[in-house]
């Protein structure tokens, strides 16, 4: 087993590990019998190991081919060995791993152990045992060691990849900032307005799904070449065909908006520097392309921008809540504005938080008002949710306003509630 990597998080450490085949092999023929013994890695994170054992696959567990044909193979036996924290006072610790093209034979649920004091398990705790079939293509073993948060250790984190060649360019002179994004701040009678300017370094956010990468690299650009991102304005000052009238960030033309971005000789030029044939910062000029965003509001894309470069995200109360926006660092989002954006762009992991962000925000209060918004009807696992929360929690305030709704839909008001109504009625089953 191989080290190829170790990454470090907030909460614990990755080791990444290359199988070889070639250790074991003997004049090229597969060994009835490797007789290796028990082997060490090399020292990983604060300084624990893992110990590994190769057989042979043994006959009664034969891996087989589609065909049913036998596919000789290797067992491997993994070990945690704690060696030079052993006597570390690090309390309880979990193991996990992950696969790739390896076959496990035991239940792979994560393994927790606790150390120490006095750390006297005799041998070492078994990681699992796994098959290393002859025809596997590079395989590999992630084990990552976490920490409880209630310990209170702060780990250095490694620089994702997209950062440290982003960084590396810099070094040879190249702008870090690289693309301009053109996003509308507000809503009008009748259409978005007042775009507002992003900066970004493109290669930070390609990499974390197809949809993004897409428009990242040619899909989407209103500038087919590189331009003078400071001196560039869009075209369009407003759009009409946003397509979410809901949008909770937009803000009104009567109401605050963002701050006015400020150009690059100090003036103010309403949130985009207006055109001219001169570079008025008296430097080097920052090319890059740029792209109008015509379906997300700026807000929404900022927040966007913030999550993929540090993995937060900060969420808004929905507006059916009646409450104040608490606090905290780091740009603010509607969680169904930022549901809508990722669910769009196939980012699963943004979509999951937001989808959870709206699940805590729903009360006796708000949930007839969310179950039969134009919002839940277009996002069914949105509305599901929302139907099976207020079915286990139907209350008098709850009947009444279903008259209410029921009424609306009848009288032509509320069209796209009609299904919606149907659900609940299917859900509750003659409640």
């Amino acid at each position: 087993m191989e080290k190829i990597a170790e990454e470090w998080t907030s909460t614990g450490i990755k080791s990444v590990f290359k199988l070889s085949l070639e250790a074991f092999l003997d004049r090229g023929q597969w060994p009835t019998s490797v007789g290796a013994g028990t082997q060490s890695t090399v020292i990983c994170g604060f300084g624990w190991r893992f110990s590994f054992q190769v057989d042979a696959q043994p006959a009664s567990s034969p891996v087989v081919d589609n065909a049913g044909n036998r596919i000789e193979s290797f067992q491997l036996q993994l070990f945690f060995d704690p060696y030079l924290i052993r006597e570390g006072a690090y309390g309880a610790i979990t193991l996990t791993t992950q696969l790739k093209n390896l076959i496990s034979q035991e239940d792979p649920a994560p393994v927790t152990l606790t150390l120490p004091p006095g750390y006297r398990q005799s041998g070492s705790p078994s990681l699992g045992k796994y098959v290393y079939p002859s025809n596997a293509s590079t395989p590999s073993i992630s084990i990552t060691v976490s920490f409880s948060a209630t310990l209170g250790l702060t780990l250095p984190h490694s620089l994702e990849p997209q950062m440290e060649r982003a960084l590396e360019e810099t070094l040879a002179g190249k702008e870090l900032v690289d693309i301009k994004f053109y996003a509308f701040s507000r809503r009008g009678s009748e259409c978005v307005t007042h775009p507002l300017p992003l900066f970004a370094n493109s290669g930070l956010l390609q990499g974390f799904s197809k949809d993004l990468d897409n428009l990242l690299i040619g899909h989407g650009f209103s500038e087919s070449a590189a331009v003078d991102l400071d001196m560039h304005e869009p075209e369009e000052h407003s759009f009409d065909d946003y397509g979410y009238d809901s949008d909770s960030d937009l803000e009104s033309e009567a109401g605050d908006s963002e701050q006015p971005a400020t150009s690059v000789d100090g003036s103010l030029a309403d949130g985009i520097r207006k055109t001219d044939s001169t570079n008025l910062s008296g430097k080097g000029m920052r090319m890059g392309r740029v792209i109008v965003l015509k379906d997300t509001a700026f807000k929404t894309w900022k927040a966007l921008l913030y999550y993929l470069y540090t993995k937060q995200v900060n969420f808004r109360p929905l507006k059916s809540e009646g409450t104040e926006q608490i606090a905290v660092s780091g740009p603010t989002c509607s969680p169904k504005s930022m549901y809508r954006l990722a669910d769009k762009l196939g980012l699963e992991d943004l979509r999951v938080l937001a989808l959870a962000s709206i699940s805590s925000r729903l009360s006796e209060n708000n949930i007839l008002q969310e179950v039969f918004s134009f919002y839940s009807s277009v996002y069914p696992v949105i509305q599901d949710l929302e139907i099976g929360i207020l079915a286990s929690n139907f209350s008098d305030k709850a009947s009444e306003g279903l008259k209410e709704i029921s009424k609306a839909i009848c009288e032509g008001e509320k069209p796209y509630c009609a299904d919606t109504l149907f659900k609940v009625i299917r859900k509750m089953g003659g409640k």
